[in-house]
């Protein structure tokens, strides 16, 4: 799979109140996934039992990873889809391993959960099978991952349009520290 593309990593880290100020719309996003399928439908999608803005502000520091893949000449969609898969895998374990170093520490997933397909719990009441792993993503809590993506990563967002692959696909994650942490 991985000969389908090659991956590009870039990292940095932004003030949450900076990032507050210039990416997060908490009503506008919410709007968002109201329209998507997953609204109601998996823990890591609203709506939540808490205040998205109260989360952000427990936190000092957003550091945000990308991983962008590009594709190699001649691969198809599906090859690149899968390695957006495969890579979401990695880095979401990388991430975790840094969550779990840092006391307090909050990473925040690219795009809504997988951890259970098409059979997440929350349709049926019941508790998420995998919290130690479910996390929230940057949109999820009201984060405009695309102006994200070209204001801090100077990488817009590319998307798959009429089944032409784009030059590029990126994956943005998110950890956010407190000042103690870091």
């Amino acid at each position: 799979m991985r000969e389908a593309y090659s991956v590009q990593t870039i990292e940095t880290c932004v003030p949450v109140a900076e990032y507050l100020r210039t990416c997060v719309d908490v009503e506008k996003f919410l709007g968002f996934c109201r329209e998507c399928g997953n609204y109601g439908r998996r823990w890591s999608c609203p709506p939540f039992e808490f205040d998205p803005l109260e989360l952000w502000n427990r936190y000092d520091t957003l550091h945000l990873y990308a991983r962008v893949l590009v594709p190699a000449p001649g691969a198809d969609t599906d090859g690149l889809l899968g390695g957006m898969k495969a890579e979401k895998e990695g880095l979401l374990g990388q991430l975790l391993a840094l969550e779990r170093a840092g006391d307090g520490a909050l990473l925040l997933s690219a795009g809504s959960c997988t951890l259970c397909g098409a059979r997440c719990t929350r349709p049926d009441g019941a508790p998420c099978r995998c919290p130690e792993k479910m996390r929230y993503s940057i949109e999820a809590l009201g984060g405009n991952v695309a102006e994200t993506a070209e204001r801090y990563l100077h990488k817009p967002l590319l998307w798959i349009e009429d089944g032409r692959m784009p030059d590029y696909l990126t994956l943005v994650c998110g950890l956010l520290t407190r000042e103690e942490d870091e």
